[in-house]
């Protein structure tokens, strides 16, 4: 009796541990309130909103405003070729050279071999000579001033010279075509970015050089710049201001596509953050909703998620570890109702047995020693050895009693209340699984977006310290500035992702 006594109080005790953390499991497992109003834009606060911790919250006015204030720092883009200037000087001279040696060629056949004289200049074959050449030369070429120098054996780059000087003079200012699909701000200055070519891409170098403003007015159009070449020369030179004009060509490009990209990355991780201290009132009774208002509450709302989510998963860890406790102790208490059992089973197989003797009256004697003490012979020794044998029988009768019910009655109690112990805990088991599979599935949700942030701010930090690596000295303290606001938003991203993993 003792034995059942402490298997009872065990089984008792082990209930009585359970059933709390069967309480704390199942008020873990309540849905979430949400304590924080839903607000829409514009409308009317019917109660004031505090919140319990600090905040930083994303001023999206405020925001906007900043990021067009900084858009119109970025001015806007023309690309400047000034390499464009010596290749309309090269083009020049070339037209120069190859007409003055077409038309030499083309006198000497005309002249039979002849060497021409200035006396040649107008005869019909000279006339002709310059007809048959003009169809081939430059539009516009000037052979009125070259023809008589070429005749005469002399030089023409004083000619050459005074043709190219009013198109350098010209060409020295950015000049764009008449009709430009991006047409360039008025009344406000431009950034002439000077590149090696038009055709391809500004290279990273060219991009970070020393910013050089402009004024619009001061980039020509190709129009004006031809216009302005011709009317240098004299009006009996008219002919040699039409032929210098024509090599005029722009030599720079308005690209808008290159300062909205400027301008994107100027603003790239540029916020307005409004910081709210604890218990610092973030929307007031009978105030309008606006868009600060709201992006207020929706951090509210997601710190508050945050925390909810990993004060539950606190609870399912704190569920977790104490139902592992549970399985050790039922496991403990397993084993040591096994161990009871094996001993009892060998307490009462060890018992000494019954040593029962035929005498001559056919009858068994008494076990051990008690039958070595009866006398032998008599009625008296007789009606003993009948009254051992009726002792003997109900105490083996007793025995099997013991082995045949109590034990097993007993083995099927234990065994069915530790049976349905493990099946309930096995059930709280997979049930605190689910919830906490569940619960790491939303903070995941919750956490990725905070992951991805502080990944882009890590990438346009290294971004701008290679930039800082390439560039020169004269703007290294603006993108050491420009790293410094993007090291300082992602500590502000890190630590809100260290509080959502804590």
């Amino acid at each position: 009796m003792p034995l059942f006594n402490s298997l009872q109080i065990t089984m008792d005790t082990m209930r009585a541990r359970w059933l709390p953390l069967a309480l704390v499991a199942a008020v873990s497992l309540l849905p979430l309130r949400a304590a924080i109003p839903e607000y829409k834009l514009g409308d009317i606060a019917a109660e004031e909103v505090i919140t319990p911790v600090p905040l930083v919250v994303v001023d999206p006015d405020a925001t906007e405003a900043l990021k067009q204030k900084l858009a119109q720092d970025i001015l806007f883009v023309v690309r400047y070729s000034p390499q464009t200037t010596l290749a309309a000087e090269v083009r020049l001279r070339a037209a120069v050279a190859e007409t003055r040696t077409h038309f030499l060629e083309q006198l000497q056949e005309a002249f039979k071999g002849r060497t021409p004289t200035e006396a040649d200049l107008g005869s019909p074959e000279y006339a002709a000579v310059v007809k048959k050449v003009g169809e081939t030369a430059p539009r516009q070429f000037p052979f009125a001033v070259f023809g008589p120098v070429w005749i005469r054996g002399q030089s023409d780059e004083t000619l050459a010279a005074a043709l190219i000087q009013p198109v350098r003079d010209v060409m020295a200012q950015p000049i764009v075509g008449s009709k430009t699909e991006s047409p360039l701000p008025t009344n406000q200055p431009v950034r002439l970015l000077t590149v090696r070519s038009l055709e391809d891409a500004p290279t990273p170098r060219e991009l970070e050089s020393a910013v050089q403003r402009v004024s619009a007015g001061q980039i020509l159009s190709l129009w004006r710049a031809r216009r302005l070449v011709e009317t240098s020369f004299p009006a009996n030179q008219d002919a040699m201001g039409r032929f210098a004009a024509s090599y005029v060509q722009m030599n720079a490009v308005p690209d808008a596509e290159l300062t909205e990209v400027l301008r994107a990355r100027r603003m790239e991780g540029v916020t307005a953050n409004e910081t709210y201290a604890a218990a610092q009132t973030v929307v007031r009774q009978g105030q309008r909703i606006d868009r600060k208002a709201l992006a207020a509450l929706a951090a509210m709302r997601e710190r508050s998620l945050i925390g909810t989510l990993q004060s539950k998963l606190a609870q399912e860890q704190t569920v977790a570890s104490q139902l592992s406790r549970q399985t050790l102790w039922i496991a403990a208490g397993f084993a040591f109702v096994c161990v009871t059992l094996l001993l009892i089973l060998w307490r009462l197989r060890s018992r000494p047995g019954t040593a029962l003797v035929l005498t001559s009256g056919g009858v068994q004697a008494l076990p051990g020693d008690e039958a070595l003490s009866l006398p032998e012979g008599g009625s008296g020794s007789e009606a003993w050895r009948q009254r051992a044998l009726v002792a003997e029988g109900k105490a083996a009768r007793a025995q099997d009693a013991i082995r045949s019910g109590v034990l097993g009655w007993m083995k099927e109690k234990l065994y069915q209340t530790l049976f349905r112990h493990r099946a309930e805990l096995l059930s709280a088991q997979q049930r605190a699984q689910a919830e906490m599979s569940e619960l790491e599935r939303r903070l995941e949700h919750l956490h990725t977006p905070l992951q991805e942030r502080i990944s882009a701010y890590e990438k346009r930090i290294a971004e701008l310290e290679q930039e800082l690596a390439a560039k020169g000295e004269e703007n290294r303290e603006l993108i050491g500035a420009r790293i410094a606001v993007t090291r300082q938003q992602l500590i502000v991203e890190r630590e809100r992702s260290r509080y959502a993993e804590n």
